[in-house]
């Protein structure tokens, strides 16, 4: 139980701490809870495809190369995963009514990959114990919840684009798709002076996800005139 408790007490953190920044018009909690679960159960194709690729690029490329490195990394681990956790959240919610501003993007996006950080959290940590789970809470929950960010960003610029809602759709799964990439290939890698990069990749996506939260409110039809 206590290990259940530190697997998902990140989960809990992040939702929240992105919840209450949906400063204008909450989004309605049933839809919230179908995304997170939906997100949750994402994880199942995500292991299927995901096996089947690792399987297909066996036979491609020879293993233990750099090749093989990148392509796992960037495509049967990052394009499959926010493969799946862009439909989660983008399926219900992209025609929903609930979503009328910029911002519920991203609140939709993040919700679906903290479902899906959830399942994944819970698995790593059953097997790791304490130390993983406070590993992860410091690197891999923040990491997946970020990486929604910047998918949910561009889904809001494209729905409420005039002119470019594909491109920013294209963004909305090559973005987050290149930063997971590339932070499980340098936690994955031998060399430690790259490991260490992690820690300002991190920061780096914090900062441009809390200015995406920014300016995603000033979009916002909400948002008092008092504001602009």
């Amino acid at each position: 139980m206590r290990l259940l408790a530190l697997a998902l007490a990140p989960v809990v953190a992040l939702f929240t701490y992105f919840y209450v920044r949906d400063k204008y018009e909450k989004e309605p909690r049933l839809l919230l809870l179908k995304v997170f679960v939906l997100g949750m159960l994402s994880v199942i194709p995500a292991v299927l495809f995901g096996l089947l690729s690792q399987w297909a690029l066996s036979f491609l490329v020879p293993f233990d190369t750099f090749i093989f490195g990148i392509i796992e990394n960037f495509v049967v681990i990052a394009l499959v995963e926010e493969g799946v956790k862009f439909a989660a959240f983008a399926w219900p919610t992209y025609r929903h009514p609930a979503f009328n501003e910029p911002y519920d993007g991203m609140m939709y996006a993040i919700t679906a990959a903290l479902g899906f950080a959830a399942v994944e959290n819970v698995l790593y940590v059953a097997h790791g114990g304490a130390p993983v789970a406070f590993a992860r809470m410091l690197l891999s929950v923040p990491a997946h919840a970020l990486f929604g960010a910047f998918m949910g960003y561009y889904v809001g610029r494209a729905k409420f684009s005039t002119w470019a809602k594909r491109r920013y759709l294209i963004m909305a799964l090559v973005m987050p798709t290149l930063l997971h990439g590339t932070y499980n290939w340098l936690l994955g890698t031998e060399r430690a002076e790259l490991v260490y990069l992690v820690i300002p990749l991190s920061l780096f996506m914090w900062y441009s996800a809390l200015r995406q939260v920014r300016r995603a409110h000033e979009r916002s039809p909400f948002r008092p005139q008092a504001e602009n």
